[in-house]
């Protein structure tokens, strides 16, 4: 799944490209995959902007026709999904399921891709993110000043379950996954299976700054892609050539040449260091 880094490095690649555009037709392939409740009208809506929040990516628009009147696409891309961005027309494939035509100085489209139908699309009115549960329910960005190092160590005492089931809570930090989880962890030498109220202030701070980091590099080597992960122009991360832990059991550990083993923790594999993480 697309992860905080990736999703940012999506909406980094297409903001430049789609802000200013208007959208003159969709054409549905598969209408599961978009929810529109309101039965809003599909064209005619002009991209004013590009957001993210979590692992959600939020397309603002206005009325060509009338500015004032305001909606918002909500995507969530889930396992496979896709927002690619091409300048000429393609056949769709059977994976195509939403195509946007984009009005400008030559027409372009904007297509949502989705091996295994598990993402989603949302029409929803202006600033709908704010009663939408999924995203009304984030925890704080992890890069932002409102993840603060007091709430997340009032957060871990009050839990006893595994620090990486804490991670992975969209509700106590929102966008990180399983591979910047495990690797933040690495980077803290923190062991995934520790109870969350069992950390210290200082192994806390520890943590909370390997999060940072990991997410910044991710950001900066453009995202992690294995198989399915691009960026709206098709480009691929490099930020697998650099990870020091996820997907990498049985080899040595760069740090101390112990064996990189994996385990099933909170649900997820997990990759770890048994002498590096305590």
């Amino acid at each position: 799944m697309p992860e905080l880094p990736e999703v940012e490095t999506i909406r980094r690649s297409l903001l430049p490209l789609i802000q200013g555009r208007e959208i003159i037709n969709i054409e549905i392939l598969h209408p599961d995959i978009l929810i529109n409740h309101d039965q809003r009208p599909l064209h005619g809506w002009e991209i004013t902007g590009l957001r993210r929040r979590g692992k959600y990516l939020l397309i603002d628009l206005v009325q060509a026709s009338d500015p004032a009147e305001g909606a918002l696409l909500m995507v969530h891309l889930r396992m496979t999904g896709k927002l690619l961005y091409r300048t000429e027309e393609i056949e769709p494939t059977k994976h195509t399921h939403l195509r946007f035509s984009l009005k400008g100085e030559n027409i372009a489209w904007l297509d949502f891709e989705d091996v295994r139908r598990f993402g989603r699309v949302w029409l929803l009115p202006a600033f709908g993110e704010l009663e939408n549960p999924g995203l009304a329910s984030l925890g704080p960005e992890p890069l932002s000043a409102e993840w603060s190092l007091e709430s997340f160590r009032d957060i871990l005492q009050r839990r006893r379950t595994s620090i990486k089931a804490v991670l992975l809570d969209q509700t106590v930090v929102a966008g990180i996954g399983n591979i910047y989880c495990d690797e933040a962890l690495f980077r803290a030498g923190i062991s995934p299976d520790r109870p969350s109220n069992s950390l210290s202030t200082e192994e806390t701070a520890r943590l909370q700054e390997a999060v940072r980091y990991v997410i910044k590099e991710g950001i900066g080597h453009r995202g992690t892609s294995f198989r399915d992960y691009v960026d709206g122009l098709g480009g691929k991360g490099h930020f697998q050539q650099h990870l020091q832990v996820y997907r990498r059991n049985g080899q040595k550990c760069t740090v101390c040449g112990e064996t990189i083993v994996k385990r099933k923790i909170a649900g997820r594999g997990t990759h770890i260091c048994p002498q590096c993480q305590k």
